[in-house]
């Protein structure tokens, strides 16, 4: 019983070297065994870890803390397909909005950029051969309309690039990625270009928060976004 009191109570944040981390707090992970996070802070890099109450398994998440945003730079959760590596990234996203940073950015390898754009980062290159070599991976999507808009843009793109186009390809992928994710569809990640930059800003907070909302609340998460 005290544990489940525990694991409710409030989320609470401290300030320290300029910015506000969360004090320590329980959630669960998928099977909804404990998991006890905290932040563990330096000058310019910080780490949230996520350790289990029952088997001392430990889980980090590095990120970088500058004034003009957040920066994702690594994440190792264990064990495997236990939505550990959900929970961090649940944790990094509320200190990105108690800060009231306007971007959180990440740099993402091909395996990780679906997992980032599930909770609603977007990709944001300006690398043409990558924007062209993830929407020729759309243009063999079953879905007509994203099939249709990915061969669209990658002809526009081909006749010469502006930044709106970019954006919109960008922002194709992201959506065409977010939606597989959340209907439980995992890509193959060899389908996409080797690595991206990604960004979750203060609006995708807004645009995203009830599902985020709903994932702290089934972690067992007292906070709302």
């Amino acid at each position: 019983m005290a544990i489940e009191i525990l694991r409710k109570q409030p989320v609470k944040f401290y300030y320290q070297n300029g910015f506000k981390f969360f004090e320590p707090f329980r959630a669960v992970d998928k099977n909804k065994k404990t998991l006890e996070l905290s932040w563990r802070t330096k000058p310019d890099t910080s780490m949230i870890m996520a350790k289990s109450t029952y088997n001392n398994d430990i889980s980090i998440y590095d990120i970088k803390t500058a004034r003009d945003g957040f920066k994702g730079v690594s994440i190792v959760a264990n064990p495997q397909k236990k939505e550990i590596g959900e929970v961090l990234n649940l944790a990094s996203l509320m200190t990105f909005k108690e800060n009231n940073i306007s971007n959180f950015n990440v740099f993402a390898l091909r395996d990780y950029i679906q997992f980032y754009a599930k909770y609603g980062f977007n990709i944001v290159t300006n690398n043409i051969n990558e924007i062209l070599h993830n929407l020729k991976y759309l243009a063999k999507s079953k879905d007509s309309d994203v099939a249709y808009s990915a061969k669209y843009f990658k002809e526009q793109l081909k006749l010469g690039a502006d930044t709106e186009q970019k954006i919109l390809s960008n922002n194709l992928v992201s959506d065409y990625l977010r939606t597989l994710a959340r209907n439980g569809e995992k890509i193959d990640g060899d389908d996409l270009y080797s690595h991206t930059h990604m960004r979750f800003s203060s609006l995708d907070t807004i645009r995203n928060k009830d599902y985020l909302n709903e994932l702290l609340d089934k972690h067992e998460i007292n906070y709302t976004l």
